[in-house]
């Protein structure tokens, strides 16, 4: 028996209903190849096809598993309302630290942005893909890549589409 001490890398997925996009549902797996090709939703009335060959060999990701669209955009995995109360309380206690307060919520909120880990969203379906490896490298969000999959041939901002998707392109100059 040999040892292999690479320890098992959880991903997690929130995936579109099938029926109401609007709600997302959560799918864990031990790693990226721990996945299936079909899933049921938890109410068991639809059936979910995951797009698998969108992985890539060392386990990143070239377009999103969900619906098999190849613009992503990265994100940090960081809950909003989390921030909002770190300054919130921050700004309520400036007037009695001599406002230092302002500079630990500023030194906290650079520690957790960070540490915290990156998300993969699709610009299409809006799915989220966590654990993933980090190549290829997928930019941030770029509203013109938004516009373009959301008013197609009406979009007349920006540049063209990148062939192949996002996969390695460049960060927005914006």
């Amino acid at each position: 028996m040999t040892f292999d001490p690479k320890p098992i890398r959880w991903i997690e997925l929130g995936l579109p209903h099938p029926h109401d996009p609007e709600r997302m549902m959560r799918l864990k797996a031990d790693g990226p190849f721990a996945l299936r090709r079909f899933y049921f939703t938890p109410d068991r009335d639809a059936e979910l096809e995951l797009h698998l060959d969108e992985r890539t060999q060392n386990g990143g990701l070239n377009g999103c598993l969900a619906c098999g669209g190849k613009e992503l955009f990265a994100r940090k995995d960081f809950p909003p309302a989390l921030g909002i109360t770190i300054v919130v309380v921050a700004a309520v206690l400036a007037p009695f630290t001599m406002y230092i307060s302002l500079a630990v919520a500023a030194l906290l909120d650079f520690i957790l942005y960070q540490t915290a880990r990156e998300s993969l969203v699709c610009y299409r379906c809006s799915a989220e893909h966590n654990g993933f490896a980090k190549e290829p490298r997928h930019p941030r969000f770029d509203r013109t890549i938004a516009e373009r999959l959301k008013f197609g041939e009406k979009a007349v901002m920006g540049s063209p589409m990148r062939e192949g998707g996002t996969a390695n392109a460049p960060d927005p100059e914006h």
